[in-house]
């Protein structure tokens, strides 16, 4: 706690100085403005990517090798009959042309059935021939098309891969640059192909893969600026009616939009983008910031109604303000900043942002409101005043309030968010990390990208990837008969999982090529164990098929192949067991001269995304509590006062997740984060209302007085903050994207909960408890090694858990308690 001569000097430093200060911050205003406007909104990939981790590492150093695993796939229908005809085949060509010439592609990386890099591996004589499929040009008889469905028959990796199993469906599949794609290009480019290709009304095409997936959520961004808009005038119009003053809308109003437009320019000054999908974070922190200019707002009027001096008002009201204030602000942006633990670019970056987004509020309320309400005129009395219809609403709900925080009404309170905890640690338990496919997490089911997406698992072997690389020691190793025979038991041993589709090494063009070695004799198409015979092999690989088209598979010098197993999902369990089947192979089949490493593809990133995510969590939820925790005890002095205006985040932690898991919301890298800055950012009411009912205890030396003073004064601003906040992300309610939506009915909910946690549970506890702080310096130097020292130790034996150490907070504030009772200790804010 600040002393209050140190608040009082800063005050009249403010208010005596106060062109100077107002001229530093305009200037301050004016260049972070300049910042602010080259800020972008954009999905950088490489954001997604936890760079430390090894698969990434992995991808990084071989994707201009092996290709990307940012694929999009177009798969092209036939409605009626299949797709060998000339006017479909054809059609497939004019797509796989327009893709290619589609900004940020990999050339390299595209493949359909016209495609010059799909062969028809033929033995003509006494030689062998590897020819394109369709060739020598795209078909204008129907004799063409039959060589080419007969090339589609009669060559591995094709049918399933490229064509459908029955025929009806052909894909384009293309690999994307992360660093090189325009996402509005993108978006505008595929609805251009579709619609050309389905305008004569005789085919249907589904498009996607991640790099389209993100193009439909930038395709949202214009929409998530008129939420912002409406959720702006909204904000405004309640403002009006809570303070029916002009002065009451515009100084909250202005400290939001300072905020922000310091928060901007800070982002646009160290470069950083904001992803589309974290924009509600930062709609929900600049409602705090209004949420704190309407608690100063509703002091100073209090207190000059009662003073009526504007210079006294205004020391009064913000040296009563000041402690809740400064640590409910430090408290919501250093838990934001915990974030920054993982160690990924997206959530560090909203990290730092939004963390400074918070600390900007300590400028535009605490310094500059006080400056405001001195220049501009004192505020005028109202006739009608306590007589509106919402001023009996807010009594009417603020005095039921004060009616449960006494008798049997708070031990109820008390044991049903006791309830509410343990229901949420019994669920929260099943909630995973990435638990649904991220298309099916961002978007609903019907939505155009999973109609599509789910179209493609079903008629190919499957839209997501793993990449396994064997990496060898030496040039040429690959062509050993045993590597290549161990590359295809891999192969065959992956192909055990339920939702793999298909998989494609080396071998299978080594196969295909042995088997016309041997007179085109199905039996033959094996790995042979002579070296000779391999050594042939790879020699037809370079005259028939050619290096460049087995750049996929195997790099040119031999030493370097991939095995890519093909998945119809990429869920929780299909990413998790497809890691742990390629590690069991791994570990029971070790072979000298090659080492398998893991993992590429989308699911090897997803993977190394999900256990960065799962990690990071759980630390930073440690962290964020412990961060709180030690601001409580410094605050109040007092691990009991600590841990009663912290319950209800705690209760809302696991509460969460559980209702995460019980809405089937995923846990995944974009929802995570919110969930964290949403518990986080609720304890504000906390420290308002249990700072109220200090300072009200000082008066009147009565528990129960106090409590009835601060919900009918601090309790009523609480309510329309709370009220506030829930509006400003109602509206993402309705958003047309289900992860926008479903945040915004996660947010609500626990912002609700801490409303209530702070104007019941905490007036409650303290009327129940009537707890006794701050402690004597000795007394509490006593409380901080009690609890910090077995806290230490818990962490070096690995028992650092948060029902670990919640219990021994428990434990240390019951003694705490008994010792401060027992000595009659006064309750008061520390001067």
């Amino acid at each position: 706690m600040l002393p209050r001569s140190w608040m009082e000097a800063y005050l009249r430093f403010l208010l005596k100085f106060r062109w100077p200060v107002l001229a530093v911050l305009t200037v301050m205003t004016i260049i972070l403005s300049y910042y602010a406007a080259q800020m972008r909104v954009y999905t950088n990939f490489f954001d997604l990517y936890p760079p430390n981790h090894p698969y990434i590492q992995l991808y990084q150093e071989y994707r201009r090798m092996f290709g990307t695993a940012n694929v999009l796939v177009l798969a092209i229908e036939k409605k009626e009959g299949d797709i060998f005809n000339v006017d479909t085949i054809n059609k497939i060509n004019w797509a796989t042309l327009q893709v290619l010439e589609t900004s940020g592609v990999n050339p390299y990386q595209l493949r359909s059935l016209t495609h010059p890099k799909l062969k028809n591996i033929r033995i003509t004589g006494a030689m062998i021939t590897a020819y394109p499929i369709m060739y020598p040009a795209p078909p204008k008889t129907p004799d063409d098309v039959k060589a080419i469905k007969n090339a589609v028959y009669t060559n591995e990796g094709v049918h399933g891969f490229y064509v459908s199993r029955d025929n009806t469906t052909a894909l384009v599949s293309a690999g994307f640059w992360e660093e090189g794609v325009d996402f509005a290009n993108l978006y505008s480019r595929m609805n251009h192909i579709k619609a050309e290709l389905e305008k004569e009304g005789t085919h249907r095409v589904y498009i996607a893969g991640f790099p389209m997936l993100y193009a439909w959520v930038f395709s949202y961004k214009n929409y998530i600026f008129s939420v912002i808009g409406g959720t702006t005038v909204i904000i405004l119009i309640m403002l009006w009616f809570y303070f029916r003053t002009f002065t009451g809308v515009w100084v909250p109003l202005f400290s939001g939009l300072l905020s922000s437009v310091w928060a901007l320019g800070f982002a646009g000054y160290y470069g950083f983008n904001l992803d589309p999908l974290v924009l509600v974070v930062l709609v929900l922190i600049t409602a705090r910031a209004l949420s704190h200019s309407v608690q100063s707002m509703e002091r100073y009027h209090e207190e000059y109604h009662r003073l009526q001096d504007k210079q006294e008002a205004i020391l009064s009201s913000y040296i009563s303000l000041f402690s809740p204030a400064l640590v409910s602000i430090a408290s919501d942006g250093l838990a934001i900043l915990t974030l920054a633990l993982a160690h990924i670019p997206l959530i560090q970056k909203l990290a730092y942002v939004s963390s400074f987004w918070v600390f900007t509020i300590s400028i535009s309320v605490v310094t500059l409101h006080p400056i405001i309400l001195y220049i501009i005129p004192p505020p005028p009395h109202d006739p009608k005043s306590g007589t509106r219809f919402s001023d009996h609403l807010y009594n009417a709900i603020n005095r039921a309030m004060i009616t449960i925080s006494r008798g049997n009404a708070r031990v109820a309170v008390i044991v049903s968010f006791s309830i509410a905890m343990v229901i949420g640690m019994a669920y929260s338990r099943h909630l995973k990390i990435g638990d649904v496919s991220i298309g099916k997490a961002l978007m609903y089911d019907d939505h155009p990208y999973n109609v599509s997406y789910d179209m493609v698992n079903q008629k190919f072997v499957g839209a997501s990837q793993l990449v396994i690389l064997a990496e060898g020691k030496e040039v040429g190793v690959i062509k050993d008969p045993h590597i290549l025979q161990t590359l295809e038991k891999f192969q065959r041993h992956m192909e055990q999982q339920p939702l793999v589709g298909g998989s494609i090494t080396v071998t299978t063009m080594a196969r295909r090529l042995y088997q016309m070695f041997q007179e085109g004799i199905p039996k033959w198409a094996i790995i042979p164990d002579n070296p000779r015979d391999v050594g042939n092999i790879f020699y037809q690989f370079l005259n028939t098929i050619g290096a460049d088209d087995l750049d996929t598979f195997l790099d040119k010098n031999s030493q370097n192949a991939t095995i890519t197993i093909f998945y119809k999902d990429y869920n929780h369990e299909t990413v998790v067991g497809s890691i742990e089947k390629a590690k069991e192979f791994i570990d029971n089949n070790p072979v000298e001269n090659v080492e398998f490493r893991l993992a590429g593809g989308l699911l090897g990133i997803l993977a190394a995304v999900n256990e960065e995510v799962e990690w990071s969590y759980k630390w930073n939820l440690i962290l964020v509590m412990v961060t709180v925790f030690i601001l409580s005890v410094l605050t109040y002095a007092s691990v009991v006062g600590a841990l009663i205006v912290m319950i209800p985040s705690i209760v809302a932690q696991p509460l969460s997740e559980a209702i995460m898991y019980g809405m089937g919301i995923d846990a995944n890298i974009n929802s995570l984060p919110v969930a964290a800055v949403g518990i986080g950012i609720g304890i504000d009411y906390g420290y308002y209302v249990l700072s109220r009912i200090v300072e009200e205890f000082e008066k009147f030396g009565d528990h129960d007085r106090a409590i009835e003073e601060a919900l009918m004064t601090t309790g009523r601003a609480i309510m329309f903050t709370g009220t506030t906040l829930t509006v400003s992300v109602l509206f993402w309610i309705f958003f047309p994207m289900k992860f926008q939506s479903e945040m915004a009915i996660l947010l609500t909910l626990l912002l609700f909960f801490h409303v209530v946690g702070a104007l019941a549970f905490i007036p409650g506890t303290v009327s129940l408890l009537k707890p006794r702080f701050p402690l004597p310096n000795k007394a509490m130097m006593t409380v901080l090694l009690a609890i910090s020292v077995p806290a230490i130790i818990l962490y070096y034996v690995g028992h650092t858990e948060l029902l670990t150490l919640g219990a021994l907070a428990l434990i240390v504030a019951a003694g705490e308690h008994l010792w401060a009772t027992r000595r009659n200790i006064g309750m008061e804010m520390r001067s």
